[in-house]
C-alpha cells in the first residue's frame, strides 16, 4: 500500500475510478463480508464462507484490472484454504469450549477473533492478487518466500485495519 493511499477509498462511481481504487473498494467490501461470516460461530462454516468470499473477490479484482480470471490460481487458493483450514478448524473446535466457557466474555471473544482473522485473511489475499494484477500478472510467479512474506505482511496489516474499519463503520451513538 502506498504511503499516501487510504487502505479503503470509497468515493466516486466505480466506472470513473482507476483500477487500484476500485480494487481497494472491492477488497473492503469483501473484508466486511468476511467479518460478517466470522459471526457464525463455527470454524468449518467460517473457512468455507471466507474461501467463497475470496474466490468472488479475486474474480472481481481480475475484472477491475481487465484480466481473465486466473482459474488455476483460484483453484489452488481454494484447495490451500480448505486443506489448510482443516487443522485450525479442528483446533478451533477443541478450543471453542474452553474459550466460550469464560463467563460473560468467552463467546464474544471467540466470535470476534474468528471475524477479525477472517477479515484480515481476505484483506491479505486481496492485496496479494491486487499486486499480482498490477504487476501485469507476474507477481504470483515470484519465489514462494516472497509471496509468503508479502502475505504475512498484509495479514498483519489487515489485523490492524479490520478493527479500524469496524469502528469507522459502526453508527455513532452521540
Amino acid at each position: 500500500m502506498g504511503q499516501n493511499a487510504a487502505p479503503f477509498p470509497v468515493s466516486g462511481p466505480v466506472e470513473s475510478r482507476p483500477p487500484a481504487r476500485e480494487a481497494d473498494s472491492i477488497i473492503r467490501d469483501h473484508v466486511i463480508a468476511a467479518v460478517g461470516a466470522g459471526l457464525v460461530p463455527s470454524p468449518v462454516v467460517d473457512i468455507v464462507a471466507v474461501t467463497l468470499i475470496e474466490v468472488n473477490m479475486i474474480t472481481r479484482l481480475a475484472k477491475a484490472y481487465s484480466f481473465p480470471v486466473p482459474h488455476r490460481l483460484v483453484t489452488y487458493k481454494v484447495l490451500i484454504s480448505l486443506v489448510g483450514g482443516v487443522g485450525p478448524a479442528w483446533l478451533g473446535l477443541k478450543l471453542q469450549g474452553l474459550i466460550k466457557g469464560v463467563p460473560l466474555v468467552g463467546h464474544a471473544l471467540y466470535v470476534g477473533t474468528l471475524s477479525i482473522f477472517g477479515g484480515a485473511s481476505v484483506y491479505a489475499v486481496g492485496k496479494l492478487f491486487q499486486k499480482h494484477f498490477e504487476s501485469g500478472g507476474t507477481f504470483l510467479s515470484s519465489r514462494n518466500t516472497v509471496l509468503k512474506g508479502y502475505y504475512r505482511e498484509k495479514l498483519e496489516e489487515g489485523k490492524v485495519l479490520v478493527p479500524r474499519l469496524l469502528r469507522d463503520a459502526a453508527p455513532s451513538t452521540s
